[in-house]
């Protein structure tokens, strides 16, 4: 009898941070998991995809295939958040907001044929048309997923107007999320003000970050 681990999958790391955070939500602050969409539409998917015309990680795709983000007009002050309170973002409005920051591309690092000068991870100062947006926060900032070629292809960056895009600690959405799990694992009803990156509970109900 072979009595061997089974490899961890993509999609299995992005399943379990997943149910620890959806269950933590559930038992901890339930007005933030009511925020949370289905699945996201298969057509808004290909159609995001079709939009940015290259290929994304798995780890997104499994993601998006457990939900579709937030509201993030309509339930901003109760939404669930990652740390740096960022909200996930729907397909269709990922597919909206990579077409309006790529509008005007980094004349630094993106090149007329698509190519880049500059390798995933690497900090520009404008919207890189290779990265796409996946979560934002209220102020305008967004975290967006590195697509350029490179060791760091994948990884997360956030970016925002005049201050540039850098690199995240986060490798991977899997990363991310795993993080994000093992944060809120963590938390317990504070006797000493939380620390920066440490989940709380709001007056409200709702989960938010310091």
């Amino acid at each position: 009898m072979d009595d061997r681990e089974e490899p961890v999958t993509v999609s299995g790391v992005v399943d379990a941070a997943w149910e620890r955070i959806t269950t933590w939500l559930q038992s901890h602050t339930p007005v933030t998991a009511a925020t949370l969409r289905p699945p996201a539409p298969a057509d808004d998917i290909h159609a995001v995809q079709d939009t940015a015309g290259r290929p994304f990680p798995d780890d997104l795709l499994v993601w998006w295939r457990l939900m579709d983000g937030v509201d993030d007009e309509a339930d901003y002050r109760t939404a669930f958040t990652l740390p740096g309170v960022y909200m996930p973002l729907s397909v269709a409005r990922v597919r909206e907001e990579w077409a309006s920051l790529s509008a005007y591309p980094d004349q630094d690092c993106c090149r007329p044929d698509g190519h880049h000068r500059r390798a995933a991870g690497d900090a520009t100062f404008g919207y890189c048309t290779a990265l796409l947006p996946v979560c934002r926060a209220v102020d305008g900032a967004v975290l967006a997923l590195d697509l350029r070629p490179g060791p760091d292809h994948g990884c997360v960056m956030d970016w925002m107007a005049q201050a540039s895009a850098h690199h995240t600690s986060w490798t991977s959405i899997g990363g991310m999320l795993t993080d994000t799990a093992e944060r809120l694992d963590r938390h317990t009803t504070p006797t000493t003000p939380p620390r920066p990156g440490e989940p709380t509970v709001r007056d409200d109900g709702a989960l938010t970050w310091t």
